[in-house]
């Protein structure tokens, strides 16, 4: 009886032992299975750490960034840039560094989301001829169009104006009297074609029947052209200046070479000392302006119109009304008395006011003298 109990004992004891080696077998597996890549199992040491691949940081597009969009310091504070690190050997040539490079910028490309962010890929303001497009294009504000016009000296508010400058237009018409359907200037003149019976033939110009005091009726005709009435007013206001001078860009006609004293271009090896050329009298502006604008100023322009510019306070961007101005309403305005007629006069006589010299005023006038443009006053 004592033998049986004995056995029983043992055998629970066998068991026990057996159950806790296979407890202790399997948490070491599960512990080994968790263990992080390259940790050695426990007992072989510490494992070598892996030496990482040489990064660099650059500029990648973290959303689409389509032509044309302006990459601020807002915009890439939401997302549209970030900072990723490429290995040394993928990083592509005039890969931007940092964010702070592309502050201001205008995308000149599509930029693919993930892209790096090239050189290339940006411009400033102004800038150089692109690829896939002007620059010119990428600067023009929302539902406005560029215009390019020529300016002079004063037009241009003697060359004060910049890009980014605001302006309003001025435009001063010449106004004639015209026969409705001819269309051209009157009076007109007449051709005597059926004389009444007994009465002589005659032609000359329509003017008006008078009555002198010997009691004759006279055809009054003018002793000069119709005189034009001028007229002035504010038209367009608040245009921003996108250009001032020619935009660089590789189709415009390269600068032809400065002669040598002797008439050839230059000898190898010689340094001919070009001379500073003068500004030229006329240079071209380029507005950012609306559709029906564009087209007011192009018909001003084909009539002849002056063109000047008048330059804003920065930061104003009101509009104003403005009231056409002619001789009357100077007159009016300004309490301008027409001198009487008197019995005595000065010498010489004032025929005309001098007015400044052409070469001074290059499109404020008219044409040039030498295109039968007017202009009294000398150097």
């Amino acid at each position: 009886m004592r033998t049986g109990r004995l056995l029983l004992v043992v055998g629970l004891v066998v068991l026990l032992a057996v159950l806790g080696v296979g407890v202790y077998m399997l948490m070491n597996q599960r512990g080994a299975g968790s263990q992080a890549p390259g940790t050695p199992p426990p007992g072989e040491g510490p494992a070598a750490t892996p030496t990482p691949a040489h990064t660099e940081p650059i500029v990648v597009a973290a959303q689409d960034i389509p032509r044309g969009m302006r990459l601020t310091e807002g915009s890439i504070e939401q997302g549209a840039l970030a900072i990723s690190r490429w290995s040394r050997d993928a990083v592509p040539d005039k890969a931007i560094r940092n964010l702070e490079s592309t502050y201001g910028r205008i995308a000149r490309v599509d930029i693919v989301r993930g892209m790096p962010v090239l050189e290339g890929m940006l411009t400033e303001l102004p800038g150089k001829f692109g690829a896939s497009g002007s620059d010119a294009a990428l600067q023009i504000p929302e539902n406005k169009v560029a215009y390019a016009m020529p300016i002079a000296r004063y037009s241009s508010v003697a060359w004060a104006l910049q890009p980014g400058d605001h302006v309003d237009v001025i435009l001063s018409l010449l106004m004639v009297d015209l026969d409705e359907e001819f269309q051209s200037a009157s009076p007109n003149k007449y051709t005597c074609v059926s004389p009444t019976e007994g009465e002589e033939c005659q032609s000359g110009m329509i003017g008006r029947l008078e009555s002198l005091p010997n009691g004759w009726i006279v055809n009054m005709t003018p002793r000069e052209a119709q005189r034009p009435r001028l007229v002035s007013q504010m038209t367009i206001q608040n245009a921003t200046v996108l250009q001032v001078g020619e935009w660089e860009n590789e189709l415009a006609p390269a600068p032809a070479p400065t002669p040598s004293p002797e008439g050839g271009e230059g000898g190898e090896g010689e340094e001919q000392a070009a001379p500073t050329p003068p500004p030229p009298p006329i240079r071209p502006v380029t507005l950012a302006v609306s559709r029906q604008e564009a087209i007011a100023l192009d018909y001003a322009q084909a009539v002849g119109a002056r063109i000047n510019f008048v330059l804003r306070r920065a930061g104003d961007g009101g509009e104003s009304t403005t009231e056409s101005v002619t001789l009357r309403y100077l007159m009016d305005q300004y309490n301008i008395e027409l001198p009487p007629k008197l019995p005595h006069g000065v010498t010489p006589p004032l025929s005309e006011l001098e007015r400044i010299a052409i070469s001074e005023s290059a499109g404020q006038y008219g044409l040039p003298q030498e295109l039968g443009g007017g202009g009294t006053g000398g150097e």
